[in-house]
Parts: structure tokens; C-alpha cells; sequence
């Protein structure tokens, strides 16, 4: 498992995750994908086997001190392997380097894998937003303490 920063050579590679990974009225579109490559406050990170083949995209943002998840696909024959936790976590690392005290993401609420998955990483489900991905698909937000809460919070788990 390889974790790299993206850059715009991956972005056919993460529009293919994007159609595995969504519904098509839930996939990002490929100038989005391409804004988030090109954007120097965002950080896009892939995850690729050792032949090189993309099995997972995270894409993240710093404001302040609040770090945002924006966006994590993992291809789906290789979901439960630890790909998306470890995106997270190097998220998570690159957010507190840059003086985040905490991270946000949005997540929908029948996303059952992906809710215990930031669960496990520290987050905790603090407001519920109806219809955030459509009528009918509403989504859970979602917080975790960064930087020197770290430690206490990780014990508290």
C-alpha cells in the first residue's frame, strides 16, 4: 500500500474510482476533480497497489485551525482493507502539521461502513443534515479533535 499526493497524470484514474465508488448523480465531476488537483491549500492523496494500480483517493482542506475531509473513494473490490482508514490518517497528520485542532467531514447517514470507519478514527457524529445529498439522503456531520487533544481523545476510545 502506497500513499502518494495525486497529481493531474491520476485524474482519469480517480474519475474511474469516482464511477465505481457513486451513484452518477453522486460522482464528482472532472473539473471538480481537477480544481481539487490544482489547488494549492487542498491536499489529494492516492492509494496505489505495487503495480501502481489506484485503489483510493482522499482530498482534504485546512481553514484556521479546522481541517476539512472533503472526499474518500475506495475502489470497491478493495474496500475493508485498511485503504481509506490510512488516507484518513495521513490526512489527519498533514492537518495537525499545519496547526488544525480539528477535522470535519460530512458523511451519508446509510453509509454503514464509512460511519464506523470515522468512528474507529476518532469522529463522532455531532449534527445530522437532511437532505444533504438529495432528498431522502441526509448526511451525518462529523468531528474529530486534532494536535494535542490527540493523545486524550485516542485513550478515550
Amino acid at each position: 500500500m502506497i500513499i502518494t499526493h495525486a497529481s493531474a497524470a491520476d485524474l482519469d484514474g480517480i474519475l474511474a474510482l469516482e464511477q465505481d465508488g457513486f451513484a452518477p448523480g453522486e460522482q464528482w465531476s472532472h473539473s471538480l476533480w481537477a480544481d481539487e488537483l490544482a489547488a494549492p491549500d487542498h491536499l489529494v492523496l492516492t492509494n496505489t497497489d505495487a503495480d501502481g494500480q489506484l485503489l483510493g483517493v482522499a482530498t482534504f482542506t485546512v481553514a484556521e485551525d479546522m481541517a476539512d475531509l472533503q472526499r474518500v473513494v475506495v475502489h470497491p473490490q478493495a474496500r475493508g482493507r485498511g485503504i481509506g482508514a490510512a488516507l484518513v490518517r495521513a490526512g489527519v497528520e498533514w492537518a495537525e502539521a499545519l496547526g488544525a485542532n480539528r477535522m470535519l467531514l460530512e458523511v451519508r447517514t446509510d453509509n454503514v461502513p464509512a460511519v464506523a470507519l470515522y468512528h474507529r478514527l476518532g469522529f463522532d457524529k455531532i449534527s445530522c443534515r437532511r437532505d444533504y445529498y438529495g432528498p431522502g439522503h441526509d448526511a451525518y456531520v462529523m468531528l474529530r479533535p486534532l494536535g494535542e487533544d490527540d493523545d486524550a481523545w485516542a485513550l478515550g476510545r
